[in-house]
């Protein structure tokens, strides 16, 4: 009996699994001084964070996330929807820390999720999108090769390309089937391809306030 027990507690307790995609945790604070910094983009949002599938066959029920490093660990709770805060200030423990998860690398991605008031699935604000852009390039160009962070930023970097030719897109977990912006009488289609879509960030002729419509293939 003692045996059974400790092998069906071995099927549930599953160690947290470090993924070679994401980044460390010092990169992800640099995300969290980017939102502060740039808060005024979207000053009624919080800087949160939601898990989403990589392929539609992975189960996204029970997951454990924890901040890990080789000399402490620490739960960090998920809510609704897998959306969790990511923990400031840990202390010099922390300092080389990774997020962890009880699922398989590379089934599993974070995304920036900054959301204002009044804003869901299928209304948001321009500001909220520029912002979430600003923290996911802050956290991303501390992993990249020097070069490439060097290229990308004498081009405005990827929210505010300097050629039409960049864009950057978001990605949702549904097909879309028509996007567009509008402000204050004004509004225009918002390009999209399948799951995801472009938003005008760079274009300062639509305002923080504007609003993009999103319509979902299944609605």
């Amino acid at each position: 009996m003692e045996q059974a027990g400790q092998d069906a507690a071995a099927s549930v307790n599953v160690k947290g699994i470090r993924d070679p995609d994401w980044k460390p945790y010092s990169a992800m604070l640099k995300g969290v001084k980017r939102f502060e910094e740039k808060h005024a983009l979207a000053p009624g949002a919080e800087l949160k964070f939601i898990l989403e599938p990589r392929r539609a066959d992975v189960d996204m029920h029970a997951i454990a996330l924890r901040l890990e490093s080789d000399d402490a660990g620490m739960a960090i709770p998920l809510g609704e929807r897998n959306i969790f805060s990511l923990p400031v200030e840990q202390g010099p423990l922390y300092d080389k820390a990774e997020l962890t998860l009880n699922r398989k690398a590379g089934s599993v991605r974070w995304i920036p999720y900054v959301r204002s008031a009044a804003t869901s699935d299928t209304i948001r604000r321009l500001g909220d999108l520029r912002l979430a852009c600003e923290v996911h390039w802050a956290i991303d160009k501390e992993t990249l090769p020097f070069a490439m962070r060097t290229a990308m930023g004498a081009l405005g970097g990827p929210c505010n390309f300097v050629s039409q030719k960049g864009t950057y897109s978001f990605a949702e977990p549904r097909h879309i089937a028509a996007a567009t912006i509008s402000f204050n009488g004004k509004s225009a289609p918002v390009p999209f391809s399948g799951s995801s879509f472009t938003p005008p960030l760079r274009e300062q002729d639509w305002s923080d306030d504007s609003v993009l419509e999103l319509t979902f293939a299944d609605d």
